[in-house]
């Protein structure tokens, strides 16, 4: 206490302790001059004092209560309470506050992190009052949502209509759980919207606490990974995962309204020659215009997605029935017609389409997608640019087809493949100048089984090489036995598949088998057809064969006359022998076309310098007449069956004697001066 005149009257020991003010100095009743002096020397005090001094004393301001805080150098702070006398005189008291600075301090820290971490989390906290449905919200409110505090219904107001409901259930379960969170649209005062995230706990019977999020980065970064896992890239179709989830949503619409869904299946035929003769950019650019045009035949809750490659699918949704389906696909082959222009070419391909329809088919989407690739594998095997329905017998063909193939690979692996041989006879001398070996499977169950019955796999080229393979191996083996008995074989003809010839590496895999066996190529013959020489096959048909050719072997084209051949094949081709298919040979005695177009092919061989062969002669007759045509050799069940290799050697041996009867009725079967082949087409031959 300091009285009118300046001096300390009273000072207790506890301001003494915390002013740490000298006990001699206070016992001598200083003046409050001389206190302040001394602490100035310490370093404490300063110009609050002395401005409170001459407040008080001098300028007369009738301060009742004056209040701040100091801190000394030690660090602790206090708080001083000053108080006026009456008399002129003051009253000063000192409490220690540092403790309590230091709470508050961390507080204004604790909330000024607070508001930077909601200011850089994009989020606000708020307090609801459930009584008057008033809301208390942070400082950056403003900023996230264009709101401060006031009413809730300002805040329902900015989020769009159809996701009232979603709040409405987020209310709900805090009310009932005492929390809960929710994600919402909501629209800024800008006109922009985004999207928020709403977490809340309830804290007593009138109070919410919350958090609003901005959760629009987080929403579009899950819009892009979304995009990139259901859409292909290239496109922007929907892709097959996608795809797969419309048909399903479509095919449970469809049931529960009674109305239908049709399912396309698409390919594009010969995508891969604009792939290999201009490239894969090209090809990508006629894969991008495919789907633009796809998109015009779709609407709104249809589907049109990319599946890979160049296989598309449409799933048209709400349809009334299949015939709309079909309608569509007609008009999709139509318009992939039209080609499109890539600088200064036009590029055009067309498309196939398998098409199957709910209730019509199967009402499982698995079963469904089998239908339509049924029926597609269908649009394919009839020649490709059209649309073909599915239907159950198309199923329980392709069923088939697969346990046969599943049937084989266990075949091939158990070694149940072995070669048959038909011999091929000189129609001159009656001499056996050659075989064909035709594949047979030994079946444990059915017996003795001919391609009639498994050829449909040869259009699979994983299993068409591996029994090709393990043909011309078993072959290659029974020549090498043959010739090591001293029986003069001729060449053997093994027939190659369509798959087989489209290896690059065949040529190179025949003729190390043909080495491993030690079998002279001079032994060897294989058989194609001309389906060979069509399409992409074309550039790796005429390597394989040239090769095959330059080493010895010969190449003979099957069914000649029967398909798609031309004389430019037989140019372009190493073609050394040429099969006269039997569809010719069964009428050449009855049909004066069939024996025209036989002297015609037989003609045209020799012109060329190959060999002729007639398949499937059942009669002396037919027989006598080839000879007459010039033809060099035949096989047939006149001469011979197909028959196990291990037969082969006593048929070699005993052919002569075997054959002498069928060779006199031949000659008796003749009218007169026809016994011999008329001298310039006898010299045209090659050797046997």
């Amino acid at each position: 206490m300091v009285d009118a005149n300046g001096y300390v009257a009273v000072c207790n020991q506890r301001a003494m302790d915390l002013l740490g003010l000298p006990s001699d100095l206070m016992h001598s009743n200083p003046s409050f001059e001389a206190v302040k002096r001394w602490q100035m020397e310490q370093g404490e005090f300063g110009t609050v004092t002395d401005k409170l001094l001459r407040a008080i004393k001098y300028e007369g301001i009738n301060v009742e209560i004056l209040d701040y805080e100091r801190q000394r150098p030690d660090g602790t702070v206090l708080e001083i309470r000053t108080n006026r006398l009456p008399n002129g005189g003051m009253v000063r008291t000192f409490t220690d506050i540092t403790i309590r600075k230091a709470a508050e301090t961390a507080i204004r820290v604790s909330e000024e992190r607070l508001r930077l971490a909601l200011k850089a989390s994009r989020m606000a906290a708020w307090e609801l009052d459930l009584e008057t449905k008033w809301v208390d919200r942070s400082e950056n409110s403003m900023t996230l949502l264009g709101l401060s505090s006031g009413p809730s219904a300002d805040f329902m107001a900015r989020v769009p209509a159809d996701d009232h409901e979603r709040i409405a259930t987020f209310w709900q379960a805090v009310m009932a759980d005492g929390s809960g969170a929710t994600e919402v649209r909501y629209l800024l005062p800008t006109g922009v919207q985004t999207w928020l995230a709403l977490r809340a706990e309830r804290k007593d019977e009138k109070r919410l606490i919350g958090l609003t999020f901005d959760i629009a980065d987080r929403k579009a970064a899950e819009g892009a990974i979304w995009q990139t896992a259901n859409h292909d890239p290239l496109t922007g179709l929907a892709n097959r995962a996608l795809f797969q989830v419309c048909l399903n949503e479509a095919l449970e619409r469809a049931e529960a309204s009674g109305s239908g869904v049709g399912l396309l299946l698409l390919d594009l035929d010969d995508f891969k020659d604009v792939n290999d003769t201009l490239g894969h950019a090209v090809g990508d650019l006629l894969l991008q215009e495919t789907a633009l045009r796809l998109r015009t035949f779709v609407g709104e809750g249809d589907t049109v997605a990319r599946l890979g490659g160049d296989e598309f699918a449409i799933v048209l949704a709400g349809i009334e029935s299949g015939r709309e389906a079909v309608s569509r696909a007609a008009e999709i082959v139509e318009a992939l017609r039209a080609p499109f222009q890539h600088e200064t070419r036009a590029l055009s391909t067309t498309v196939s389409i398998g098409l199957a329809s709910f209730p019509e088919h199967h009402r499982d989407p698995v079963e469904l997608m089998k239908d339509a690739d049924i029926a597609l594998y269908r649009a394919k095997e009839q020649g490709r640019c059209q649309a073909v329905v599915y239907t159950s017998a198309a199923r329980e063909t392709m069923e088939q087809r697969v346990t046969i193939a599943h049937d084989v690979r266990i075949g091939i692996a158990a070694q149940q493949f072995v070669p048959f041989y038909q011999p091929k006879v000189s129609l001159t001398g009656g001499g056996i100048v050659g075989f064909e070996a035709l594949a047979r499977w030994k079946h444990h169950v059915k017996g003795i089984l001919t391609p009639a019955y498994f050829g449909s796999v040869f259009s699979e080229q994983a299993i068409s090489l591996a029994l090709g393979e393990q043909m011309i191996r078993q072959v290659a083996g029974d020549i090498r036995s043959w010739l090591d008995l001293g029986l003069e074989c001729g060449r053997v003809a093994v027939n190659l598949s369509t798959a087989e010839i489209a290896d690059p590496k065949l040529a190179r895999r025949i003729l190390h088998i043909l080495e491993d066996a030690h079998v002279p190529t001079a032994h060897f013959e294989v058989e194609v057809t001309e389906t060979a020489f069509l399409g992409r096959r074309t550039a790796v048909a005429s390597s394989v064969l040239n090769e095959l050719h330059e080493a010895g072997v010969s190449i003979a084209l099957d069914d000649f006359g029967t398909g798609f051949a031309s004389l430019l094949h037989l140019k372009q081709f190493p073609v050394d022998h040429i099969k006269i298919d039997q569809s010719f040979v069964r009428n050449v005695i009855t049909n004066g076309s069939d024996t025209a177009i036989v002297t015609a092919i037989v003609s045209l061989g020799h012109a060329m310098g190959m060999r002729t062969t007639a398949e499937g002669v059942e009669t002396i007759e037919q027989a006598a007449r080839l000879r007459d045509t010039g033809c060099d050799s035949a096989q047939g069940y006149l001469y011979e069956k197909p028959l196990e290799g291990a037969r082969v050697p006593a048929i070699m041996r005993d052919w002569d004697k075997a054959q002498a009867g069928i060779l006199s009725r031949q000659r008796n079967s003749m009218p007169p001066g026809s016994s011999e082949v008329p001298t310039k087409r006898r010299s045209a031959l090659p050797p046997h």
